[in-house]
């Protein structure tokens, strides 16, 4: 008898790496079972290629010698390491913004402006007097 009523959640296809499969289940494990269909496999494929793609970098800028830098290869070889972050980061935040996984997509308004009204005890400028003034 099948499963009325159970979602299951969108596996990751087979072609991704170990740590690409562990961004997809972030992503996926983070909403809803409903919230991605087969139609999502692409754009959460390629979301999860460019997360990987952009730590791979970042480890690289991290492990780059600065001393690098005094020759020119060093210098050309950091500037397209900052390059391809930058490209890796807006592809990854693009993607991310088309299948709504950030934080403003995923927050409902109302709440968001009540959660944030709730955390604020900050005077208004008008507000704060010195001593001297009261």
């Amino acid at each position: 008898m099948p499963d009325i009523g159970v979602s299951k959640r969108l596996p990751a296809p087979p072609t991704l790496s170990d740590a690409e499969m562990a961004v997809w289940a972030e992503v996926v494990n983070d909403q809803p079972a409903s919230a991605f269909t087969a139609t999502h496999v692409p754009l959460l494929e390629m979301y999860c290629r460019h997360v990987v793609n952009n730590r791979v970098i970042a480890d690289e800028i991290l492990n780059f010698d600065r001393a690098w830098i005094s020759y020119d290869d060093g210098l050309k070889r950091y500037d397209t390491l900052l390059r391809i972050a930058e490209r890796e980061s807006r592809a990854a935040s693009s993607l991310a913004t088309r299948l709504r996984i950030t934080r403003q997509a995923v927050d409902h308004p109302t709440t968001a402006g009540r959660a944030i009204n709730n955390n604020l005890e900050v005077k208004k400028p008008w507000q704060m007097l010195t001593h001297e003034e009261s």
